[in-house]
């Protein structure tokens, strides 16, 4: 989750790696079987099985070590909510999520670091025929970071308007394709626009009350983009990204284990504490297990560990407990 300075010029897309981690990790085709788990593309909410309405809460730790010296200790704690339920063939999801960071930054050095971050979401998807669902979507996500001594406690705001579809073919196979317009403002740099453009492809096998198998894969990109200098405000940019997501679930006996993981690379040209960076990359893993009944009290634990690499290395870990209600 790195940002960082490259003379004046300041990368954006805060909302684009921070929030990552956040739920949703690779619900981009069929949801998770996990309802606590939000989808990050609305059409993927057509899919559900059955109305939900779960919370999750997290407590991490980390450390940054830069010239293989550690140089920051950190701790995190968060919570989200989802709500997830249906009218005829419509389909309706709720998510709200928010995380805390707290660090003591005892040397004036260049790198992101970030305070608190909020993230809702609504989305809305249409299902015809148990063959496709078609779906509509709204994120808005607030940050508040440190980069450097001049930039230590900045404010930044995201907005996502969404579309996407997906597929069902041979009664297991699904395709999705989605399209993310990002706008977004900060309180140091000139708003910046991006697009992103996502897809997938899964496979889900068994019903509902039986063994159950579920495996996805979904890749995001967005081009680069740039906006320059406005008055007192910085020159902006987002560099070329690329995410590759992967999930696997199999359920029985009303336990659901479940594995997650995405991998984000980002090209850049910069300097940052001294080196000379061209890719920023980012890695988080997420497993668990959940007893999840047909219907009623639903309980489990994850296990998230979170890497990333610039002029530093961020290392954290983290332990979630989830509840959730299954409704009829």
């Amino acid at each position: 989750m790195e940002i960082a300075m490259n003379g004046k010029k300041l990368i954006l897309g805060l909302g684009f790696m921070v929030f990552l981690v956040n739920p949703g990790f690779s619900q981009v085709v069929t949801p998770s079987m996990d309802p606590t788990q939000s989808v990050l593309m609305p059409s993927a909410a057509g899919w559900r099985e059955k109305p939900a309405a779960g919370f999750g809460y997290h407590e991490g730790s980390g450390t940054r070590d830069l010239h293989g010296e550690q140089i920051y200790q950190f701790d995190d704690s968060g919570m989200d909510a989802n709500l997830a339920f249906k009218a005829g063939n419509v389909f309706i999801e709720m998510n709200a999520s928010q995380k805390t960071t707290t660090v003591k930054l005892t040397a004036a050095l260049d790198g992101h670091m970030n305070f608190q971050s909020d993230d809702g979401r609504l989305n809305i998807a249409l299902a015809g025929n148990d063959f496709v669902t078609i779906g509509l979507g709204a994120r808005s996500t607030d940050s508040l970071d440190y980069f450097d001594q001049v930039y230590d406690s900045e404010s930044t705001n995201s907005l996502r308007t969404i579309g996407s579809i997906s597929v069902k073919t041979m009664d297991m196979f699904y395709l999705g394709l989605g399209f993310e317009r990002v706008k977004e403002q900060s309180s140091y740099a000139v708003d910046l626009t991006w697009n992103n453009l996502i897809s997938g492809v899964a496979m889900h096998l068994g019903q509902p009350g039986g063994t159950q198998f579920r495996v996805e894969y979904s890749l995001a990109l967005s081009e680069s983009e740039e906006n320059g200098l406005n008055g007192d405000e910085q020159e902006s940019y987002h560099p070329a990204t690329n995410i590759n997501r992967l999930s696997a679930e199999i359920m029985f006996s009303g336990l659901l284990f479940s594995v997650v993981s995405e991998d984000i690379k980002m090209e850049v040209d910069m300097m940052e504490n001294g080196d000379s960076i061209k890719e920023v990359s980012m890695t988080n893993t997420q497993g668990g297990v959940l007893w999840i009944p047909d219907n009623g009290l639903s309980i489990g634990f994850y296990f998230l560990a979170n890497n990333a690499e610039a002029s530093y290395s961020d290392s954290t870990s983290a332990f979630k407990v989830k509840v959730a209600y299954i409704f009829q």
